[in-house]
């Protein structure tokens, strides 16, 4: 990415593209940054699955969808339900749009990132400043 901390850019932020979350900032350096992707291997991020609520963890494997971890054996997901933040962890508000299940089967439920991560140009990065954060500007433990 060529934006950095000259450009007000800071670890944490949420890298958002027009469909929906790409990733978040992991390194800033004066020139540039770095964006975690959500299909990242190291990416993990609390998810909902809006129309069961279904609360999950959204984990990347390298490829170009995402898998659902700790899911119970029986949940009633559906190919095509949309899957959200769910703001649990504090780095991501909840709501914002992730991508839809296009899997369900005994390997596990995928999902496919709302934003086409392939054809990305530009991203928004956004602080929403949610406390406990690196971008909380007045931590509680000061």
């Amino acid at each position: 990415m060529t934006a950095g901390k000259r450009d007000g850019v800071r670890k944490g932020q949420a890298a958002l593209a027009g469909a929906g979350l790409v990733g978040r900032v992991i390194e800033v350096g004066e020139w540039s940054s770095r964006i975690l992707l959500l299909t990242d291997i190291n990416a993990r991020v609390p998810v909902i699955l809006a129309n069961t609520r279904q609360r999950a963890i959204l984990a990347g494997d390298n490829s170009d969808q995402a898998k659902l971890l700790y899911l119970p054996p029986e949940s009633p997901i559906q190919v095509g339900e949309q899957v959200v933040t769910s703001g649990d962890g504090g780095l991501f508000p909840s709501g914002l749009p992730v991508g839809v299940v296009t899997a369900v089967s005994e390997r596990g439920v995928r999902v496919l990132p709302s934003a086409d991560l392939s054809r990305i140009e530009h991203l928004r990065l956004v602080d929403f400043g949610l406390p406990g954060t690196d971008l909380d500007p007045s931590p509680e433990w000061k």
